[in-house]
Parts: structure tokens; C-alpha cells; sequence
């Protein structure tokens, strides 16, 4: 198994994950992408921990392009994706393996504690269709291995052979966000499983990278990912239906609440809609199951 770290400026964050790496047995195939950083990340991971193998960005792409750099340079069966945020405990692995003696499972996200081991899980995910468009949401309280609509990029462990497969992560959704449910989704369409394992735990400092940026930035490529990962992938006709009659009135509330970041996030995704619907198109022909029938298998709520 191959482990594959994307960081931007994260050299404090790897200076505890990498040791904790070792804890628990994983420190002997880890590669960290760094994206171009500009706080001396690669050049510390090279002096403190010359094991770990270090892929040096020239230019800052993204989490989608730092990880598919990363998955490119792997050559075992399974890759754990991780955060540089995150804290592993001993023994996780183990039971996300066991999930992958079906054949069809995709990927496996464990139990994401968010900022603490006593915080809030954000790993059994899910989404809610409200007046034509979609919200990414996550469940609590489940104790089996169950169905999730996408497994989050911060700590998931995939089949390198599907991930390949699937071109890996779509570096149209870049700087971060929907990434991750857009190739779990993606999966999903071919007849490939994401679930959750709850045996497994992980703690994670939710977007420590993320959270130092302008918070209007953020929630425009939020918005932007959101609705591309619509135009991109939603084919069932009653579907885009709802979504074309309900956009107009969700644009319109959000000019009356004054809501500019939505609104720039919107023009940022318009000017990638003509780019989205190709993109849905050409992956159409590997498309095996329904947008409805993975909305029911993963629980995905209507209102």
C-alpha cells in the first residue's frame, strides 16, 4: 500500500503526521506532494525524514493535481490519501482493508473525527436535493460498514486500479472542494462501491490549509465545484429539470440577501458549463448505473 500526502505550506502539519505515520506502521511507502510551497516543506521533509519521498511541484495546482502527481507514482494495489491535517490512530488500517474483499468496493473512508477525537464525524457522508441542486451532508451515528454518497479526500483509502481507471481526480474542480465527491460519484456510475468503516477512526483539523484564505474566495469555488459537479455528472432528465426551473429563483435569493459570493461563484461555473456538458457526455459511454438509484443506495434526501 502506497500513502499520499498533497501539502501546501505544511511543514509544521507533516513535522506531526509523518511521526505519527510511523506509530502506526505506515512510514515505509509515503509520498508527499508538495504544491509548490513557500515555507521550506520539501526541503525540511528531505533533511528530517529522508525515507519519505518527496514530489516538488513547480506550480501551485491544487489538491487535485498534487494528488494524481502522487497516485502517478505509486504501483501498489491500494492508496491511502490523507491530509496533511489529519491524526491517525494504531490498527485503522486494518479494518478498511477487510471492506475491499468485494470486489466492486471503490473506495473506504473511515470515521473523520473533526477537531479532536471527541468532535463531530465527518466520515459517513451524504447529500441532500433541495429545490434543484445539491448539498454534501454527513450522517452520525452509524456502526456498520454502510453506502456513502462520496468518501472525503482528507482520509480515504482507494483501489488504484479504478482510480486509474477513473483519470484519478478532475483537476477542473482545482484549487480544493467537490473534488471528492465528483470521483466517488463518478465510481459510483460504473457500478463502484465508496463506503464508510467505523472501525477505523481518524482525527482531523478540518481545512487547516483552507481556513487562512479569504472566506468570500472559498465559498465562490465552493459554489462554482458545486455546480459544476451538477452540470458535469447529472443525466436523469427529471433531474436537470428541477435544477433549470429552481437556478434562476436560488440566483434571485441570493441577490436579495446580498450574497456576492455565490453570485461570483456562479459566473466562475457559467463560464465552464459549455466544458461541463462535454465532459458529461464523453464519460456517459462507461455509465451503468442511474442517478436516482445511487441517490437511493447511498440515501441521498429529496425535499
Amino acid at each position: 500500500m502506497d500513502v499520499v500526502i498533497p501539502s501546501y505550506n505544511g511543514r509544521e502539519l507533516l513535522s506531526k503526521l509523518i511521526p505519527n505515520l510511523a506509530r502506526v506502521g505506515l512510514a515505509d511507502s509515503v509520498i508527499v506532494v508538495d504544491d509548490a510551497s513557500t515555507d521550506g516543506s520539501a526541503d525540511f521533509v528531505r533533511s528530517q525524514f529522508p525515507g519519505i519521498k518527496i514530489i516538488a511541484r513547480a506550480h501551485n495546482g491544487g489538491f487535485s493535481a498534487a494528488v494524481n502527481d502522487g497516485i502517478r507514482a505509486t504501483d501498489s494495489e491500494f492508496v491511502l490519501v490523507l491530509n496533511n491535517d489529519v491524526e491517525l490512530t494504531e490498527g485503522f488500517l486494518e479494518p478498511l482493508l477487510t471492506v475491499f474483499a468485494d470486489s466492486d468496493v471503490f473506495a473506504v473512508s473511515p470515521r473523520i473525527l473533526l477537531g479532536g477525537w471527541d468532535g463531530v464525524d465527518d466520515g459517513a457522508k451524504s447529500a441532500v436535493w433541495h429545490h434543484g441542486m445539491i448539498y454534501a451532508d454527513h450522517l452520525q451515528g452509524i456502526s456498520e460498514v454502510k453506502s456513502v454518497f462520496f468518501v472525503s479526500g482528507c482520509a480515504a483509502l482507494y483501489r488504484r486500479s479504478m482510480l486509474n481507471d477513473l483519470r484519478g481526480f478532475d483537476e477542473a474542480y482545482a484549487p480544493f472542494y467537490w473534488e471528492d465527491v465528483d470521483l466517488s460519484y463518478r465510481a459510483w456510475k460504473r457500478g463502484w462501491k465508496s463506503v464508510y468503516q467505523p472501525a477505523s477512526r481518524v482525527a482531523h483539523v478540518h481545512s487547516a490549509t483552507i481556513s487562512s484564505l479569504c472566506r468570500a474566495y472559498v465559498d465562490s469555488i465552493k459554489t462554482r465545484n458545486n455546480l459544476l459537479f451538477l452540470w458535469r455528472n447529472v443525466e436523469d432528465k427529471g433531474l436537470v429539470r428541477q435544477h433549470r426551473i429552481w437556478l434562476p429563483l436560488v440566483l434571485a435569493k441570493r441577490v436579495f440577501s446580498r450574497d456576492f459570493a455565490f453570485l461570483q461563484g456562479f459566473l466562475l461555473a457559467r463560464d465552464k458549463y459549455s466544458e461541463a456538458l462535454r465532459f458529461r457526455e464523453e464519460d456517459s459511454k462507461y455509465r451503468v448505473m442511474s442517478d436516482k438509484e445511487i441517490f437511493e443506495i447511498t440515501g441521498v434526501r429529496t425535499t
